[in-house]
């Protein structure tokens, strides 16, 4: 008996039909592996709450009391009075309260690769990070490379950022303002020379910078670190001195003009904090000091 094979009209036929299935299933897919991503950084924040607990309950035996206020969370997870004991995904950004050695839920936003985590009655949820390429433009010719310019909308102001940090599938871009946010200088610290003030100064300048810069979360808006700047410059972790002379302009400089330094986030000793100055020397200067720095803010943003 003769077999009869499919004529070119059933396979046509046969081909269309997969194709639809395949759109129809790939969003779906897609949707399921989303979800489960967003739940990782939920359940991601919840275990760093309770090891933050651990850790304040720890110092608290150890006589080194936790003091109420608001820590900014590092790059590497840790926070300013110690390090985060925490096995699995850490988080690389964000801030969080403390009060009577507790975590202040509905004050703290926790950042986990490209989303950040916030609670609202007590119950994580995500607030994902506006990403390069939705308000970023690429003004140079490598995308995504430190130093790589940038022309950024962000609500009711564009500007232009250098690329601090590249980032990956599972760290967020950091961009650097090119030049100070405005020509006015002003002190790290507002309540006095102790360093302890957690940079309230600048702080408050990135809030008021925050509410222009609408399209970001506030979590997204932030300081460079020395080491940050020093690692952009090419050298290793935390191996920046008194001595260190950037040689990239575009960490100090813009345009040629020399109009005033930047501070950083990074405290030192008790009454100081790390410096980049418009000729690009790094160095200490007192956190009261309000005639010599200006803020230049980072922003951090998806790939």
């Amino acid at each position: 008996m003769k077999k009869k094979g499919f004529t070119l009209i059933e396979l046509l036929a046969v081909i269309v039909v997969l194709a639809i299935i395949a759109l129809i299933a790939t969003p779906i897919v897609m949707n399921v592996i989303s979800n489960a991503q967003k739940g990782a950084a939920e359940r991601s924040a919840d275990n760093y709450v309770k090891a933050v607990e651990t850790l304040i309950a720890t110092k608290r035996l150890d006589g080194e009391p936790v003091e109420d206020g608001t820590y900014e969370i590092d790059e590497n997870g840790n926070l300013e009075f110690g390090t985060v004991e925490l096995s699995g995904t850490k988080p690389n950004g964000g801030s969080i309260k403390i009060e009577n050695g507790q975590v202040v839920k509905e004050n703290t936003s926790i950042k986990v690769g490209d989303y950040t985590v916030v609670y609202e009655d007590g119950v994580a949820s995500i607030k994902e990070l506006a990403k390069l390429l939705d308000v970023c433009s690429l003004q140079s010719s490598t995308p995504n490379v430190a130093g790589a310019e940038y022309r950024c909308n962000l609500g009711k102001e564009t500007r232009s950022f250098y690329v601090l940090e590249a980032g990956t599938a599972s760290k967020p871009a950091t961009l650097m303002l090119i030049g100070n946010y405005d020509l006015n200088t002003l002190a790290w610290c507002t309540s006095g020379n102790d360093n302890s003030c957690d940079a309230n100064g600048l702080n408050t300048k990135l809030d008021e910078i925050s509410e222009v810069w609408a399209k970001l979360d506030r979590s997204q808006i932030g300081i460079p670190s020395a080491n940050q700047i020093a690692v952009a410059e090419g050298l290793d972790d935390n191996s920046y001195t008194m001595d260190t002379q950037l040689t990239h302009e575009w960490l100090y400089d813009w345009g040629g003009s020399c109009e005033a330094g930047y501070w950083t986030s990074t405290p030192d000793g008790s009454d100081a904090a790390w410096i980049v100055d418009c000729s690009g020397s790094m160095y200490m200067d007192s956190v009261n000091l309000d005639d010599s720095y200006g803020v230049r803010p980072i922003i951090t943003l998806g790939i």
